[in-house]
């Protein structure tokens, strides 16, 4: 049966690491640009960003965590933990919520405004038509005109579509206008601009996902700059039509559509970076490969320390707030006979258990331990057996979230044989063994007919007798 709370624990704990991995990808990509800067060919920092974007929706994190750093205690989760999870579901919920209708609000905006545009003239649309053989577009792209539009843009992902200004414009203003939104199409940043805002709407909470969200804006509007500065032949013509343009922009502003001009801080900064690369005479590949490797390496550094700490973080979380289950006196406890069973095992399933020792047991000489036991497998506690005197008990108690009848426990000496118990289906196992001859014993638990199983527990050497308390939660 699927326990919902641990899904919720896993989802938001997928969200989290993914963010940790984008925001610190993005944070060598800053560092990284101001080392190399004008040396490296800005189509690079873009691709380098598109990755990074796409880093905030893979779970590499959780992977790495849920494959490498397994415990048994991460992604578990206690009362206290999963109340945090529920407040922390209806927090990010409420967040997501309010960041997609403003969004939705504004592409709405882009729907309405088409509704009221009307077809191109003629001679438009033909200029329109060559521009776009020219760039090897074959798609048909519908363009449109709309008084309320006063600069050029382009929308629509399934139904792309240009939209221009009424007023009238020199052909080589419309031509410089139309490569531009051409270009736009052709990069496929629309593509790009849902996936950005799909990463907004998910990151909400992140402090500096809308400064990823810009740059990521920023460095389309500057590869689609260098572009189309190669139809237009004149960067100083370029840049003067879309200064011009920029004078009479006062219409709507929409994220999921991509503009000829956004702020005027913007175009001083895409002016910038259009000279600076224009002058690049060759590209550096040893740069480029520098930087690859760095940003590589640094990103897998990244992700495995996110991870680790993660996994560290929780467990003691864990620790700090699970209940320790206290022990039935044992007049009221009713007891349940079992049936002890003899035999001798073999030496082709064993796993250790790992040990997880708590610092205030140590004085005690008390192990604690947590361990996922799979179908088929056997878990000991060590490979060096403690030496146990005649009529000395070794108490087992194992407690179980789901009434389980696969597992098997009990100890076995120096020559592997094995005196156990088998599981009679409750929720509560608890029997003593007598040790009937002095030697070294080992406690063992084994599980067959399910997939995989949690257990977690503590055993304590005395003097006349071993107790080892363990709890399982049985996974399907």
């Amino acid at each position: 049966m699927i326990d919902i709370r641990e899904i919720l624990v896993r989802i938001f704990s997928a969200i989290f690491l993914s963010m940790c991995t984008g925001s610190c990808m993005f944070v060598f990509w800053m560092a990284l640009r101001k080392i190399f800067a004008d040396r490296i060919y800005p189509k690079v920092y873009d691709v380098i960003l598109k990755i990074i974007l796409i880093a905030y929706y893979v779970p590499a994190g959780y992977l790495l965590v849920n494959i490498f750093f397994d415990n048994g205690y991460v992604f578990d989760f206690t009362g206290t933990i999963i109340n945090v999870f529920y407040a922390i579901a209806l927090f990010w919920l409420a967040g997501a919520i309010a960041t997609v209708l403003k969004f939705g609000e504004r592409t709405f905006r882009i729907r309405r405004e088409k509704e009221r545009c009307f077809p191109c003239k003629m001679y438009v649309q033909k200029i329109f038509e060559d521009c776009k053989r020219e760039l090897g577009i074959r798609r048909s792209i519908e363009v449109l005109q709309g008084y309320r539009i006063q600069i050029p843009m382009t929308a629509g992902m399934l139904k792309p579509c240009v939209f221009l200004p009424v007023e009238d414009m020199e052909e080589e203003q419309l031509k410089t206008c139309i490569y531009h939104e051409l270009t736009h199409y052709k990069k496929h940043d629309i593509f790009w601009n849902y996936i950005a805002c799909l990463m907004v709407c998910i990151h909400w909470y992140c402090p500096w996902i809308r400064t990823v969200f810009r740059k990521n804006d920023e460095w389309s509007e500057v590869i689609c700059d260098l572009s189309t500065i190669g139809y237009v032949g004149s960067a100083k013509r370029y840049f003067t039509t879309i200064f011009e343009m920029s004078q009479k922009s006062q219409g709507i502003k929409a994220y999921r559509a991509v503009c000829l001009f956004e702020s005027q801080d913007s175009l001083e900064q895409r002016i910038y970076y259009a000279m600076m690369y224009r002058k690049q005479k060759k590209i550096k590949y040893a740069a480029v490969i520098a930087m690859t490797v760095i940003f590589c390496g640094m990103s897998v550094t990244s992700t495995l320390a996110a991870g680790k700490g993660y996994q560290k973080a929780y467990t003691k979380w864990v620790q700090e707030t699970e209940v320790e289950i206290e022990e039935p006196d044992d007049e009221e406890e009713e007891r349940i006979s079992y049936e002890e069973k003899t035999g001798v095992l073999g030496n082709d399933k064993s796993e250790r258990i790992k040990k997880i020792n708590l610092k205030k047991f140590k004085k005690m000489n008390t192990m604690t331990f947590k361990n996922q036991i799979k179908n088929g497998k056997r878990l000991s506690f060590s490979r060096k057996a403690r030496f146990r005197k005649q009529n000395e008990n070794i108490e087992l108690t194992i407690g179980s979230q789901k009434k389980c009848k696969y597992i098997k426990a009990g100890i076995m000496d120096s020559q592997n044989k094995v005196r156990y118990i088998q599981d009679r289906g409750t929720d509560l196992i608890r029997y003593q063994f007598r040790i009937k001859e002095g030697g070294k014993y080992d406690v063992f638990i084994e599980m067959e007919g399910m997939k995989k199983m949690k257990i977690s527990g503590m055993r304590t050497m005395l003097l006349n007798s071993c107790t080892t308390i363990m709890e399982g939660t049985a996974r399907p």
